[in-house]
């Protein structure tokens, strides 16, 4: 009879990738993910690999909890752009239980890491493209339902888009001033539509 897991691995991952988003990797003991996962060593081992394996895991768990967040707010709205405005409006918010950093996790892997977790790095910088595609697609979708100018590039509004969140979640994390962070990105929708 096969050896069936006795743990969630979806709540696992969850509660791995709020400490890793938390403290980063290299601060991030093995000791504190075992407490934090309730899991022997050998356990995790057998279920995720090394530190760096669970590590890259939970990072491809936070871009697809964040796709599947975009999916949720764009299907409440009748209007893609309404849905990507509420989105990146949901992202700039300080620490809390949910959300154990200002920084987005695939940002402050790219800062925290050299070029010695060559893997990891390749993983983050994937992950970004792929948001930056999604950003083009809806993008797209918004200039075609008549929210957004049809002359705008749409690759380069997406780049701009990937700029300013990261800019401004970087600004949040400095400073924790949400109501500057607020008017900074109404004011950025206000210019792109006009």
């Amino acid at each position: 009879m096969a050896n069936i897991s006795k743990f969630d691995r979806e709540d696992v991952l969850k509660k791995a990738k709020n400490l890793f988003w938390q403290k980063g990797f290299l601060a991030t003991s093995t000791r504190e993910i075992q407490t934090i996962m309730d899991m022997r060593p050998g356990s995790i081992y057998a279920a995720f690999g090394s530190k760096a394996d669970l590590y890259n895991q939970t990072l491809i768990h936070y871009a697809q909890t964040s796709a599947s967040n975009l999916n949720d707010k764009i299907e409440q709205n009748d209007h893609v752009w309404d849905g990507l405005k509420q989105y990146l409006r949901s992202l700039m918010a300080p620490c809390s239980e949910t959300v154990p950093s200002e920084l987005c996790m695939l940002m402050r892997t790219l800062s925290e890491l050299d070029e010695s977790h060559q893997e990891t790095l390749s993983i983050a910088r994937d992950l970004l493209t792929q948001v930056e595609h999604r950003f083009v697609n809806i993008i797209e979708q918004a200039q075609n339902e008549g929210d957004l100018p049809a002359q705008l590039d749409k690759h380069k509004l997406a780049k701009k888009l990937q700029v300013h969140i990261i800019g401004l979640r970087s600004y949040l994390k400095a400073t924790g001033d949400t109501e500057t962070v607020s008017q900074q990105l109404e004011e950025f929708f206000i210019q792109i539509q006009s």
